[in-house]
């Protein structure tokens, strides 16, 4: 019987042995879940960073090909204004080497008439020499003829355009019928 109770104690002893070698092991296995369900929470907590970091980034990217299309849309619009200005450079620059062009032009036309209104001028002058001349000579002989002329008529009438082509007494009989003229139509 000792040795049933040695050795059921020697058993028992065994059994407490490996009941304690199985809290053990449970209490690592505890700390070892402990460790994975912490590991998973910053697991999680990662891939949570990450998603946002991932969004985060998309929202970048999306503002950077944003921002470059709109660089590349300024850029288009300065290349369309600059060859829109060089266009109306070009034009302004042809408009004024026609207008340049047109006074050339205008300064040829004008030295051209200033030359014809020289002519027109040096043939006036001659014009007015030879008339004097003429009259001078037509004087002259005017002259010699008043004296071969017949005598005077009497006093004649001076219109306001020069000698009258009447005389008094015609006029007098003019005012005679236009007075009877004035009469009858008063009477009528």
């Amino acid at each position: 019987m000792e040795e049933q109770v040695a050795q059921k104690s020697e058993e028992l002893e065994q059994y407490l042995q490996r009941v304690k070698e199985m809290e053990g092991m449970y209490g690592q296995l505890e700390d070892a879940l402990e460790d994975e369900r912490r590991a998973r929470q910053d697991e999680e907590a990662v891939r949570r960073l990450q998603a946002r970091l991932l969004e985060e980034e998309a929202v970048k990217r999306a503002e950077l090909e944003e921002f470059h299309l709109q660089q590349q849309r300024a850029i288009a619009e300065t290349k369309a204004e600059k060859q829109e200005l060089e266009r109306e450079r070009l034009i302004k620059e042809n408009e004024l080497q026609a207008a340049m062009k047109q006074l050339d032009q205008l300064e040829e036309d004008r030295q051209g008439a200033l030359e014809q209104y020289q002519a027109v001028m040096r043939k006036l002058e001659d014009a007015t020499n030879n008339t004097k001349t003429w009259k001078h000579k037509v004087a002259e002989q005017e002259g010699m003829l008043r004296l071969i002329q017949p005598g005077s008529k009497g006093q004649q009438m001076i219109t306001n355009w020069g000698p009258a082509a009447f005389s008094d007494a015609e006029l007098s009989h003019r005012q005679k019928k236009w007075q009877e003229t004035k009469n009858e139509s008063q009477a009528q």
